[in-house]
Order: structure tokens, then sequence, then C-alpha cells
């Protein structure tokens, strides 16, 4: 004769939901455990920053407060990388920035800075790609500086690759450019010699400047060379201690 299973008892159907329970509670306390060591700033923490990249601009300590953001590093798990990214890419110099965690206590910072090619409006800077940015004066040598309405810096940038283009082989040397609120284009040379070249046909009357400048005499009194014509130009001279030279046109 085969055995009958013996029917389950009420006390046994209630201790097996207990310890059920029981191990529900403990998986719960150990999920809780682990969620709080994760987490908690002595566990793990942070405690290494490794910048990499060429800086000449950035300064390291203001990469450490941009990461630190006035409190403890988080540890591992509970930092967060992209507010950490987003602090460091608000700093001045900065041009893009990538920040990585790496196990068990490092944040590896890879940033690039701004490419400064010139100044612009004298406080600000261009970027080599014409983009304007406002940055701390950490330049230590000397920037022709660009002018003129913001929404043109690119041309204004390309337009004095062009004038350097022509007049340094001559050995002039341009200091400033400036595009005026009319569009009119103003020059500086080393040593204060203004140009103005008007509004269009720049390059031909830089050209005419090129080749009458030889021709004036007394240089060292020259303040300006007005190209506004069609044909000639005018010069206008620095005062000396004994007179003052009228423009004349040539």
């Amino acid at each position: 004769m085969e055995a009958r299973a013996q029917p389950r008892t009420k006390g046994g159907f209630l201790a097996g939901v207990m310890f059920f329970l029981l191990v529900l509670w403990g998986l719960y306390r150990c999920a809780l455990n682990v969620s709080g060591w994760l987490t908690d700033a002595n566990q793990l923490p942070m405690s290494e920053l490794l910048l990499q990249g060429q800086h000449e601009y950035v300064k390291p300590e203001e990469v450490r407060q941009a990461v630190l953001d006035g409190s403890e590093l988080r540890n591992f798990f509970d930092l967060d990388v992209d507010a950490v990214q987003a602090r460091l890419d608000a700093l001045p110099w900065v041009a893009q920035v990538s920040v990585r965690k790496k196990w068990p206590n490092k944040i590896k910072v890879f940033l690039t800075e701004q490419t400064v090619a010139t100044r612009w409006s004298n406080n600000r800077f261009l970027s080599k790609t014409g983009e304007i940015f406002s940055a701390p004066d950490r330049v230590k040598f000397p920037l022709v500086s660009l002018s003129g309405p913001d929404d043109q810096a690119k041309r204004v940038l390309e337009s004095y690759r062009q004038f350097d283009a022509l007049l340094a082989p001559k050995g002039f040397r341009v200091v400033k450019v400036n595009l005026t609120a009319r569009h009119a284009w103003e020059l500086t040379l080393e040593g204060g010699v203004q140009l103005f070249l008007g509004r269009s046909d720049e390059m031909a009357r830089l050209q005419r400047f090129i080749d009458v400048f030889p021709e004036i005499q007394p240089r060292e009194l020259i303040a300006y060379v007005d190209l506004r014509y069609d044909t000639g130009l005018a010069v206008g001279w620095k005062r000396n201690e004994e007179k003052v030279h009228d423009q004349s046109r040539r």
C-alpha cells in the first residue's frame, strides 16, 4: 500500500510564512547596509585627481576647486560626473573637458584650453576660430588688438590675417585693427601710424600705401595716412615742438 502524505498542519504553515518573512527582512536590512556603505563618503573616497592635457592658462588649483565645489569629495559610486564636468566647463580658459572615474578612488580630468589668437575690444579675447571669450589675462606675449561689432568678430580676424599677409613681408607690423560701426576699416601699425581704408577695396588701398610710403618724408612725423580716395592719399602729421604740418594730398 502507498503511504499517504501527512496533511500540513496549521502550525507548520505559519512557521514557513514566518521564515519567509525573516528572510525578506534580512535581505532588506542587507540592502540598506550595502546602500549606506556605498554612499558613505568614508568608504571608497575619491582621493586622487589626475589632470591631463597641456595647460598654459588654466591653473591646477582652479580645477581642484571646481571638482571639490567647496565640499568634501563624494565616494566612487556617489560622485556626479556630469556635475563636475559642468563646473569645469565653466572655467574661463577651458575650451573642452571630459571627466571620468577610475576605480577605486581616482578622478581623471582631460581638458583643452582656448586657443587665443588676438585681443578683442581690449578686455576680451578671440580664439583662433574667431570665437569671443572672456578670461583672466594670463597671456605672456604681445597680442594684436582687434575690435568691432561682436557679430563681425570672425570677419575682423580673417581680414586682419589678410592685411598682415600683405604688410608683414614689407616690414610693417599691424598692432590694431578696428571695424567701425559704419563698417570702415582702421589699422594701426607698429610705431603708431594709422591707416584709414574705408569700406571697400581695402587690399588695393593697402597696396597703394606700400607703394607710396617710401616717398613720404619725414616718416617719423607721420600720424596717419588716409587712403579713402579713388586715387592718391592724404597724410596727417604729428605735432612737433615748432610747427604742425597740414594735411597734404598726394
